[in-house]
C-alpha cells in the first residue's frame, strides 16, 4: 500500500490548485526541522493506522494539522500547489518510510504483526507524541 505522508494530499488537494510544479527546490522544506518532525509523526501514524485494526487516524485533527503545515510551507516559500507535490512525491513517501519503519522497528514493531504495531500506537498515544496525537484507539 502507497504510504501518503501525513494524509496530506486530501487535506492539501482542498486548497491546491491542480497540476504537479516542476523544478522546484525542496531543500528548504527537506531542511525545516518542523516540516520533517510533523511529516514523519504523520508517517508513523499512517503505518500505525495500516497495520493495527483497532487504532484510527483522527482524520479532523489530521487535516487541522494539515492545514497548519501547508502554512508553515508556505512562508518557506512555496506556493500550495509546491507543498502538493512534495507531499505526492514518490521519492519523499519513500524517505519518510526509510526513516519511519526502522524507528519502529527498534521499538519492537514486527511486519505482519497487528499487535507490535497496536502496541506502539498505544504508547504513542500515552506519550501524547504528535503520532499519537494524531490516533485513537477504538
Amino acid at each position: 500500500m502507497k504510504l501518503r505522508t501525513f494524509a496530506f494530499a486530501t487535506a492539501m488537494a482542498a486548497t491546491a490548485a491542480t497540476g504537479a510544479a516542476s523544478s522546484v527546490d525542496y531543500a528548504a522544506l527537506r531542511d525545516d526541522s518542523r516540516m520533517h518532525e510533523e511529516l514523519l509523526g504523520a508517517s508513523i501514524a499512517y503505518l500505525i493506522d495500516e497495520n493495527c485494526p483497532t487504532i484510527r487516524l483522527r482524520k479532523f485533527r489530521l487535516l487541522n494539522k494539515a492545514f497548519s503545515l501547508r502554512k508553515h510551507a508556505m512562508t518557506l516559500g512555496y506556493s500550495s500547489k509546491e507543498v502538493l507535490a512534495y507531499v505526492e512525491s514518490k521519492a519523499e513517501q519513500d524517505r519518510f518510510r526509510a526513516i519511519a519503519e526502522p524507528m519502529l522497528a527498534k521499538r519492537g514493531v514486527k511486519p505482519g504483526d497487528e499487535e507490535s504495531y497496536c502496541a506502539v500506537g498505544r504508547a504513542e498515544i500515552k506519550q501524547g507524541s504528535f503520532a499519537g496525537s494524531l490516533l485513537y484507539e477504538s
